[in-house]
């Protein structure tokens, strides 16, 4: 607790150059303090701080530019690597609230949220290059999406419409359900993909899908949810 009283005590730009330089040792494989930037992200995202969101991103532009630079669609999606950037950030500062902080143990569980907004705005990016005037989200294939209307269906159909992604996050138990959630239908990631994409969340790709089924069960029986969704309980 003392310690935790000591960092909130830090002037911001303390904070953030301790931060950077913390994260500098990070990826120098040395000994490194990761509270510093996690007090960063908690001020940006439970204080509402907008100069600590100003500090994270310019701490963590090249990384995010690199994720961009790497990805597979990067090079389908028309968009400069600038704009995709802020866009990716632009989503977590949507997706988060100080409510879903907690669910946040440490820096790299909330640097693999970023890095899942990455990927989201790409295939943003490429849908809106393959045709301008598409604005849905994306969607299960015909043949899986076939079937009578279900709450996970209705997520798939309507899961980037920001009042029932806050209301489907509000639901989820912690970060392993969120990756599963937001990876599956944000952006259209198989279990087997998902496992690899993070391998050191989930135990085997069974665990994915049991996780899933767990998550569509609840939110199949959630009154609120269906009442958002405008279906009969």
């Amino acid at each position: 607790m003392a310690h935790d009283e000591n960092l909130r005590l830090l002037e911001l730009a303390a904070l953030s150059e301790r931060c950077a330089r913390q994260t500098e040792l990070f990826f120098q494989r040395q000994p490194h303090n990761p509270h510093y930037c996690h007090e960063l992200w908690r001020r940006a995202i439970v204080d509402g701080d907008t100069r600590a969101w100003e500090r994270l991103y310019t701490q963590y532009h090249p990384l995010v530019a690199g994720w961009v630079r790497r990805h597979s669609a990067f090079a389908d999606c028309g968009d400069d690597i600038h704009h995709l950037v802020n866009c990716a950030f632009e989503k977590m500062w949507f997706a988060l609230d100080p409510s879903k902080f907690a669910q946040f143990a440490d820096v790299p569980s909330l640097l693999r949220y970023l890095q899942m907004c990455v990927h989201s705005a790409i295939l943003d990016a490429v849908r809106r290059a393959e045709d301008p005037a598409e604005v849905a989200p994306e969607t299960l294939s015909d043949d899986q999406a076939g079937s009578a209307p279900t709450v996970e269906g209705a997520v798939l159909g309507r899961l980037q419409r920001q009042e029932l992604w806050q209301a489907v996050l509000a639901r989820l138990a912690d970060e392993r359900e969120r990756l599963v959630v937001y990876g599956s239908y944000a952006l259209g990631l198989t279990p087997r993909e998902l496992c690899a994409e993070y391998a050191g969340s989930f135990a085997d790709v069974k665990e994915v899908y049991r996780i899933k089924e767990n998550v569509l069960d609840r939110l199949r029986r959630d009154a609120g949810l269906a009442h958002l969704l405008a279906w009969d309980a």
